[in-house]
């Protein structure tokens, strides 16, 4: 009986006609030379190339102009090379005003940042400041200024303060912190601190402390424990605000507390006998007023209730932490804060107790007034969204058509709705802060907004940002959280601080696209979006191909009848009707050697891929599985495949998908094996045997 023998796949295709060779970099600086009559800026010798992003749809090319070196503010053209090498997503946000200047300042640095402290009266402690030459063309004459950005103690905010480089004069001033929402700034907090019980007060330290627990030598990282609302009560008790379910200045009860989540507080960092709640993604700093702390203690169980301002502590540390490891660890999707070395930064205590939160600088603060903010998964994770969009686009976040909002009120309805507390017939389904808003306090949000772009845009960033959540949400209620939130952060890495709604959808499409997504799931990014009212262009015909595949001879002779390899492509285009053939045939014979697979889609246009086939003869037991002694089921499987087998060593399994990326491993110690395939999304996929030819073939329903 003749086997057949796939190897592992394990690459996407990098080779792609001319471009075999050659970089990213060299990719996208072609297409600009070759396009340079299009683009806004006046000379590709210019442009510098200002940071570069590997992600799962490829690399994503930010260049910003330049007068001698000097970097030109809030310039960039930001071009995307897919993993076929070819430029798929280009967005132009270079000044055409731009001229020649002097750039050589009068001012030095530090007294152009000591000009901004003393504009904004800065005072406190700086947990944040930095001072950066530029070219400066915003006001209609071209200048050479330094860039202030300073967060203190007061005044609150993450201030931004351009000084000229030759006057010392002050061009402009603004708080770039992103904030939660429209709600009235600075009201008085509406709690008692006499309410706040305090039941098991942690110890707190002083923020000259901080650096010592991170320079200390003997500080591990170990697992602890917390009470977490998950994400709010509400959704948690299926309850709407009011009576028992309300804030009542911060009050507990036996309904909120019933409310709460024991869950596992993840590389907690253990010093001196003190836990921290710093982790790898992580931690907790007393960055404004008031000043609680960082809540260390003695104990690695941080069990508190809504009375107790440790609650918000950990109830921020919990869903921040959750949240990014599901961004690197299961989606492997590589996105840390650009500050800090990679750790995020929260206040759980912040803005002196008014009702506002706020992403900025790799920092997130969350006010007190109504209900706490991080007491709501939505506020905390919104705010990091805010987070995930800046560290994404390199600094380069987008505020047009309120699109940071609107990523932010995806991001954290994503993850709300995954935990399916609501029916989609409840008004709660489509809440965002459902638990902060939707109540006395203020309205919140919503993702089943009825607008639709651009007629219905109001110039509210907050509003607006409805439009683009909602438009996102829907896509997700068709084909899940895991492709969704893929090419939602892919599509958002390709687009700059000039992109509006319209231009991100388009990235976002053209994001799932790239990941090699079934021609189906595209088709209803196109749908969806188009139904919200961006002007979704056509899509080029695409074809992707299958890895790299070694089979062996048929038995009984030396060659190899070659099968049909049509159903391991994928091909895209606009209306799906793309039909596949392949050279050589279906049937023909090869000998030994390796072989050059074409396949072809034809649709209005033709497009082609290629893989490498190897007939190989039959291999030696010491070589390959024998997949005669393996069962894998069910096929198509739900929840959970199960692989049975006669295995004499321990194996690795390797699970890729249709396109060759690595999904997951799996350790196989035991002749019976169950794989837990839940969070995969809908597809084909193939399971192989690290350092052996063999593959397995299951489905995803």
């Amino acid at each position: 009986m003749r086997k057949n023998i796939i190897t592992t796949i394990t690459l996407l295709l990098l080779t792609y006609f001319s471009n075999a060779q050659q970089t990213p970099d060299q990719i996208a600086r072609e297409w600009i030379s070759k396009n340079k009559s299009n683009l806004k800026t006046n000379s590709d010798e210019n442009l510098m190339l200002k940071a570069s992003r590997k992600g799962l749809s490829g690399h994503t090319m930010r260049y910003q102009q330049t007068i001698n070196g000097i970097p030109v503010f809030d310039t960039e053209l930001t071009i995307h090379v897919s993993n076929k090498n070819q430029v798929t997503h280009v967005e132009d946000n270079s000044n055409e005003n731009i001229v020649k200047i002097n750039t050589a300042p009068a001012v030095l640095k530090t007294s152009a940042l000591d000009i901004a402290k003393r504009h904004i009266k800065a005072d406190g402690y700086f947990s944040r400041e930095e001072s950066k030459l530029y070219v400066y063309n915003k006001t209609g004459t071209t200048k050479l200024v330094y860039v202030n950005k300073i967060r203190a103690t007061t005044p609150i905010g993450y201030w931004q303060v351009i000084v000229d480089a030759t006057t010392g004069e002050i061009i402009e001033s603004k708080n770039i912190d992103i904030e939660h929402n429209f709600k009235i700034r600075n009201k008085e907090r509406r709690k008692s601190t006499a309410l706040k019980k305090n039941t098991q007060k942690p110890k707190t330290v002083s923020k000259k402390l901080i650096h010592e627990f991170e320079n200390e030598a003997i500080a591990m990282k170990v697992d602890g424990t917390g009470m977490v609302f998950d994400p709010d009560p509400l959704s948690v008790s299926g309850q709407t605000y009011g009576g028992n379910f309300s804030d009542n200045n911060d009050a507990t009860n036996a309904e909120l507390d019933a409310a709460r989540s024991s869950v596992v507080l993840r590389d907690i960092t253990f010093a001196n006998g003190v836990y921290r709640l710093q982790g790898p993604y992580v931690e907790i700093v007393d960055i404004q007023g008031p000043s609680k702390g960082l809540f260390t203690q003695a104990t690695s169980d941080f069990n508190f209730n809504r009375s107790d301002d440790a609650f918000e502590a950990v109830n921020c540390y919990y869903h921040l932490d959750k949240s990014l490891r599901y961004i690197n660890e299961t989606l492997g999707i590589n996105l840390v804060s650009l500050f800090n070395n990679g750790v995020l930064e929260y206040d759980p205590s912040s803005f002196n107790g008014a009702d506002n939160s706020s992403y900025g600088g790799g920092q997130l603060n969350f006010g007190e007034g109504g209900v706490d903010d991080a007491e709501d998964a939505d506020v905390i994770l919104h705010e990091l969204g805010h987070g995930l969009h800046d560290w994404l686009t390199n600094g380069s976040l987008s505020q047009v058509n309120g699109l940071s909002e609107g990523c932010g009120d995806y991001w954290a309805q994503s993850y709300k709705r995954s935990l399916g507390q609501w029916q989609s017939s409840e008004a709660s389904y489509h809440f965002v802060f459902g638990w902060d808003g939707n109540n006395e306090f203020w309205p919140g949000r919503s993702t089943n907004y009825n607008a639709n772009f651009p007629g219905d845009l109001s110039g509210s960033i907050h509003r607006d940002g409805q439009i683009w959540a909602t438009s996102l949400m829907r896509i997700y209620d068709i084909i899940g959280r895991e492709k969704t939130d893929k090419a939602f952060l892919e599509g958002l890495a390709m687009t700059n601080s000039a992109t509006n709604q319209e231009n991100a959808a388009i990235a976002v499409r053209q994001a799932a696209i790239d990941m090699g997504y079934d021609c189906s799931d595209v088709n209803v990014f196109t749908t969806e979006f188009t139904n919200t009212g961006y002007n979704m262009p056509a899509i080029n015909l695409v074809v992707n191909c299958p890895g790299d595949q070694t089979v062996s001879v048929n038995s009984g002779n030396s060659n190899y009848i070659v099968e049909d390899f049509t159903s391991m492509a994928n091909a895209i285009n606009t209306g799906c009707n793309a039909t596949i053939t392949q050279d050589p045939a279906i049937g023909s014979t090869l000998p030994q050697g390796v072989h050059t697979i074409t396949l072809t889609a034809t649709g209005t246009t033709s497009a082609s891929c290629t893989f490498n086939l190897t007939v190989d003869n039959v291999l030696g037991t010491d070589d390959f599985i024998e997949q005669s002694k393996i069962v894998l089921y069910p096929i198509p499987a739900n929840e959970n495949i199960i692989l049975q087998g006669d295995f004499d060593t321990k194996e690795t399994l390797i699970i890729h998908n249709l396109v060759g990326q690595k999904i997951m491993t799996v350790s196989i110690s035991q002749k019976v094996t169950n794989i837990n395939i839940a969070q995969l999304p809908k597809g084909v996929y193939f399971g192989s045997f690290e350092g052996k030819k063999g593959n397995l073939k299951f489905i995803k329903n």
